[in-house]
């Protein structure tokens, strides 16, 4: 749920801090007090679009914050998330974001920089606001399958569908690729076909050109090399005053005393073992200097491959040889698979075939499960409507294609197949006994949508995962009854969920669990608004102000009290 909410400076918001709680919750105030000002700030932090227009006058920037406090099975998918993102982790989702006249916007989440797309998807299903702009979205045809959907929670299956429409997709744009660029393949043919002879004329080997620069060292210094050791092989071995000679002499005089002093046996041994080594590195000095060539046509050949090496490296963007040659495999298998083009059409098409025919059957699952699921729904938001004083109200949820084709005839049928199936789907109404259902945007009022988005609320409620409902001055158009059964209605969906509701009508007000009034005050020749919550006697009073206007008089607080009663 939504635990708290600062707003600094956004409209004629100069400081507002609102903490927040479980159930109902209601906003009350005259009209333009800043109500649904709080929502606009609220909305920011769901991820909306920022202006500067909401900074208050004559500041810099505006701040909204916010704390919430998820479901312990959404908190660990917000936190897997924050983890990916390398934020902060916690019990709770911290948010804030700045909007600044200079442009430079920010975002926070767990007190971490972010950006206005991650904070979109980190509060995605936290909260849920309709207000009067969002009754409009009952005009929007795209948005019907949307909401049948949300209701046959048929979300694993569109899932399904959606990867299984892409693959096909990507199949086709393959396809379409092999068909329409012939004239661009084979100019690709040739100019892999080019790059590969050059490469493989050069006859690289791997790790060539780190052996290269090591024997062009050696050969630079060849003669340093073969002085250094011929001298070392002189003084380890061959010369009068050889180091394993004098060892020798050392090992014998110290074996002729050993037959008085039985330790230096020990002694005799170890320099042995160093007079053999010496000998072996005066042998492999030896062999050293054999397989030293100081040819300068070598070094010439040397140099020579080293600068074609480095062109093919260039060339090629690759920084030793390993990578031209991992390059040359990539580009083989690119022309295999593009001298195959052809071969592989002939596949492609067996493979979308094959994609298409999978994709329908999932569509056609998807069909079926709306088609029961949307004569339920229909039921139950006409018993809703019924209840809302729209008694003889019709809804129809219109399918296209009408039927449900044939199973075995699929592939036949003239279907437009898309990421949420086949189905076009449009929610019809019929107000009145004995009209025909007619779409909604040409026979819905502002109070009918009103009512029938409070339906949709009240019927989605027990299946929606979203924590926190905002109703934004739903009651438009409506009074009297109709205004008290809206009341229940809101009050309903508070089992179980944090309902907030902006709202003018008295009946709505007195059933919630915590009343905050906003009000618009002028101070030191500034507007700016305030909330705060009410007790018993302010409710009355409000109640009251509510049900007469500005007379406020016994039989009104009357009123109010038998109302909250």
């Amino acid at each position: 749920m939504l635990s708290h909410l600062v707003i600094r400076n956004f409209a004629i918001i100069e400081h507002l801090e609102i903490p927040l709680h479980a159930g109902y919750t209601v906003l009350t105030g005259e009209t333009g007090a800043g109500k649904s000002i709080i929502i606009d700030a609220l909305n920011l932090l769901l991820g909306g679009r920022a202006s500067t227009d909401v900074i208050r006058s004559d500041e810099d920037e505006a701040v909204v914050e916010a704390i919430f406090a998820p479901r312990k099975d959404k908190l660990e998918q917000i936190n897997a998330r924050l983890e990916a993102e390398g934020i902060n982790t916690g019990n709770d989702l911290v948010v804030r974001r700045i909007v600044s006249r200079s442009g430079r916007n920010k975002v926070f989440i767990n007190g971490g920089l972010s950006t206005v797309t991650a904070l979109g998807e980190v509060t995605h299903g936290l909260v849920d606001i309709s207000g009067q702009h969002e009754h409009y979205s009952l005009f929007d045809v795209t948005q019907h399958v949307e909401m049948l959907d949300g209701f046959a929670e048929v979300g694993a299956l569109r899932d399904k569908m959606k990867a299984s429409f892409a693959e096909v997709a990507r199949i086709r744009r393959k396809l379409a690729s092999i068909h329409e660029n012939v004239q661009e393949r084979l100019n690709r043919i040739d100019f892999l076909r080019f790059q590969l002879q050059e490469i493989d004329g050069a006859g690289l080997e791997e790790d060539e050109d780190e052996n290269l620069k090591a024997e062009l060292e050696t050969l630079k210094h060849a003669e340093k090399i073969i002085k250094a050791t011929r001298a070392a092989a002189v003084l380890c071995y061959e010369g009068n005053t050889a180091a394993a000679e004098q060892l020798s002499e050392a090992i014998d005089e110290l074996t002729r005393a050993s037959q008085w002093a039985p330790q230096l046996a020990e002694l005799a041994e170890r320099l042995e073992e160093a007079r053999i080594g010496v000998e072996e590195v005066a042998r492999e000095l030896a062999g050293h200097n054999r397989d030293i060539d100081n040819d300068p046509a070598r070094l010439d050949e040397i140099v020579a491959r080293l600068e074609a090496i480095k062109r093919l490296k260039r060339k090629h963007g690759a920084a030793d040889v390993a990578m031209i040659l991992a390059k040359a495999e990539d580009m083989r298998a690119e022309l295999s698979e593009l001298e195959n083009a052809e071969e592989r059409g002939g596949e492609l098409e067996a493979k979308l075939a094959e994609a298409r025919s999978k994709a329908l059957e999932l569509a056609y699952k998807l069909s079926k499960q709306r088609r029961a699921a949307a004569r339920v729904l229909e039921e139950r938001l006409e018993a809703e409507l019924g209840d809302l004083n729209m008694k003889h109200t019709r809804f129809v949820t219109s399918f296209e294609p009408a039927e449900l084709p044939a199973k075995k005839k699929l592939d036949d049928a003239e279907l437009r197949l898309g990421p949420t199936g086949f189905d076009t789907v449009e929610f019809l109404l019929a107000p009145n006994a004995g009209e025909e259902p007619r779409p909604l945007a040409k026979i819905a009022s502002g109070g009918e949508l009103s009512r029938i988005m409070l339906a949709f609320k009240t019927v989605l409620v027990a299946r929606d995962s979203v924590e926190t409902y905002v109703f934004d001055e739903v009651d438009t158009g409506i009074g009297g009854q109709t205004a008290d059964v809206v009341g229940a209605k809101i009050k309903g969906t508070a089992d179980g969920h944090q309902v907030l509701c902006i709202t003018h009508l008295p009946q709505i007000a007195s059933r919630s669990d915590h009343h905050y009034l906003v009000e618009k005050l002028l101070e030191d020749g500034r507007t700016r608004s305030r909330i705060r919550p009410l007790d018993e006697e302010e409710r009355v009073e409000e109640l009251a102000r509510m049900l007469g206007g500005t007379r406020v008089t016994a039989k009104t607080r009357d009123a109010a009290r038998e109302l909250l009663g």
